[in-house]
């Protein structure tokens, strides 16, 4: 019996690694609600370095995509999505994968996945966003730091003194790091994630609580992701909200730059540099300089009803931000502040043309950053 029970285990750890290697996700997109965490799917690196491997090539330029719903494409269905139009504009020599993740972190998700193949694929380029005055974790959010954990356990990352000093005082016991201690030998989150995308999935979760749904193979079930430009603009951007959404349209700068006895704004030099300080130990020093932060704007239809003041505040904001991260090694840049009002879906989120002219922004600093790297000609 021991035996047998010895060679399952070996016979789930191969499976889950060689499955996971090939890549299970025909034809992938972005990790929609239906393939992540929101319904109790947690992809593996192992499977997300799949995903690269069928998508692009080590001969191409992997732009890899991190990042928070916002960079995920929310209110952009399939198609649409800005980081298929940035693969349009870059062109075939270029190779974009889309690994952002809704309540995700700069840290997180694809960040992880292209550290883990600096190799395999050495022309890189990471795409990320970050708040323009927020602290990075370096070990992310805590819904997707078992991604960060994951690939800790395998060793997978570089050595980075900040980082591992947080993951070396991680409770051993706690149900996230259990689990990745275990997985490191026998892969079988990979293997279920498999099973689950290709066979069935095993139970039903909030978000397919319907039992015709709720065992279907996660493979088989679309990208349901809503259209903004289906809903009014008005119900986009409803005045029951508008208040809270103003506010905090209002106090977006408000901790580097806090108004003085004398009327005028002055940096608040000490917040700025715990936010410099967060951006300096998230992310490995070697792996800055391929990194592409962006930092955007709230919706024009509340950052145009601020006090001038106000708007002059956050514009001193934002170019500090993105001179503090350009000062660390990253490349920056922000977006939005000239966008038109129908180009957001909500207070964050861009609609299919918000989407476009983000890929629009991006792509010439993308291209400027391979030149940079020596990926291309200058």
């Amino acid at each position: 019996m021991i035996i047998g029970f010895g060679s399952a285990l070996l016979l789930l750890a191969w499976s889950g690694r060689r499955l996971a290697h090939d890549g299970f996700h025909e034809k992938f997109v972005r990790f929609h609600p239906l393939i992540a965490p929101d319904s109790n799917y947690r992809p593996t690196v192992a499977e997300m370095q799949g995903v690269v491997r069928e998508i692009a090539r080590p001969d191409q330029i992997l732009v890899v995509i991190a990042g928070n719903s916002i960079l995920l494409g929310v209110g952009q269905p399939v198609g649409s999505i800005w980081s298929q139009r940035l693969q349009e504009l870059l062109g075939p020599d270029y190779a974009v994968v889309n690994l952002a993740f809704r309540g995700s972190s700069p840290t997180t998700g694809g960040t992880i996945v292209a550290e883990t193949l600096r190799e395999e694929y050495p022309k890189q380029i990471l795409i990320a966003n970050v708040g323009a005055t927020e602290a990075i974790d370096p070990l992310g959010t805590g819904d997707y730091r078992f991604i960060v954990y994951d690939a800790h356990f395998k060793g997978l990352l570089l050595p980075w003194p900040p980082r591992d000093t947080l993951l070396e005082a991680l409770p051993p016991l706690s149900e996230q790091v259990l689990n990745a201690r275990i997985d490191r030998w026998i892969y079988q989150n990979s293997f279920w994630n498999w099973w689950s995308t290709q066979i069935g999935f095993t139970f039903p979760t909030p978000m397919l609580p319907d039992l015709a749904d709720a065992f279907n193979a996660r493979g088989s079930l679309p990208d349901r992701e809503n259209d903004y430009d289906d809903f009014p603009f008005r119900t986009r951007f409803a005045p029951e909200f508008e208040a809270r959404n103003m506010e905090i349209a209002a106090a977006r700068s408000s901790d580097f730059y806090p108004k003085q006895v004398d009327g005028e704004w002055q940096l608040d030099h000490q917040t700025y540099e715990n936010f410099l300080a967060s951006a300096r130990n998230a992310f490995p020093d070697s792996l800055k300089s391929r990194t592409l932060l962006l930092t955007g704007r709230d919706a024009p239809y509340y950052t145009r009803q601020l006090a001038p003041e106000i708007q002059a505040r956050d514009d001193l904001a934002f170019a500090r931000s993105v001179a503090g991260l350009e000062s660390l090694g990253f490349a920056a840049m922000q977006y939005g502040k000239d966008y038109d009002a129908s180009q957001y879906g909500d207070r964050t989120h861009l609609t299919k043309s918000g989407g476009a002219r983000l890929a629009a922004d991006v792509a010439p600093h993308v291209r400027e950053l391979a030149a940079k790297l020596g990926y291309i000609e200058p």
